[in-house]
Order: structure tokens, then sequence, then C-alpha cells
């Protein structure tokens, strides 16, 4: 690994906390446990896989099908929850929770893109 991966991934970052600065309210971006998940797994995945790849590569793929993952369970949780079944009427509550759904499919090609700079 050189110093220009280093740095690209480097600006890579600054860039991505710098839209999501932009584009107003950045705690809404950020949740532990979709993180979490998604780095747990994903490093699961890139020492559990045998092949050719590279760890950096194989966490980048690793991560992604997690970010999907997390996805499916959050969206499983939220169709077996009283707000979607119709008991509670409480939308806002249901957009968080699809928001934070959606969190993991994000976390994960954060880190595949960022694997394939690193790489």
């Amino acid at each position: 690994m050189n110093t220009t991966k280093i740095s690209c991934t480097i600006v890579y970052i600054i860039f991505m906390l710098g839209t999501f600065y932009t584009i107003g309210n950045v705690s809404q971006f950020f949740d532990v446990n979709s993180f979490i998940f998604v780095i747990v797994v994903g490093g699961l995945y890139a020492f559990s896989v045998k092949g050719e790849n590279t760890y950096i590569q194989k966490f980048g793929d690793g991560t992604v099908r997690a970010g999907w993952l997390g996805s499916l369970i959050g969206v499983v949780a939220i169709l077996g929850s009283p707000v979607f079944a119709g008991s509670i009427s409480d939308l806002e509550a249901l957009g968080a929770a699809l928001a934070i759904a959606s969190l993991t499919i994000l976390y994960g090609y954060f880190f595949k893109l960022g694997s394939i700079i690193l790489d």
C-alpha cells in the first residue's frame, strides 16, 4: 500500500463526510448498530472466504453483502412491527426505521468503494 492510495482514501472519506454535512442533519447518516453489523460481517467474510483476492477486496465484497443482509433484516423487522400492521399510525417512526434499514447498504458500498481505492 503506497501513500497515493492512502491519500486518495482520506480524500474519499473527507468528500463523503462533506457530502453528508452539505445535505444537512449529519446525525441521520450514523447508526452505531448498523455500522458495527457491516464491519463485523465484512471482517468475518474477509477471513473466512478463500480465493485469490486480497483481504481488502474480500472485506469490501463482504461489506456489500452485509449491507444488503442488514437491510433485509431491518425490512423484516419493520414489516413485523405494529407500526406497519396499522395498529399504530406513526408514519414518522416508520420513516426513521426505513432510513436505519437503508444505512447498512450505504455503509456496505462506502466500504466497498474505499477498498477499491486502497487495493
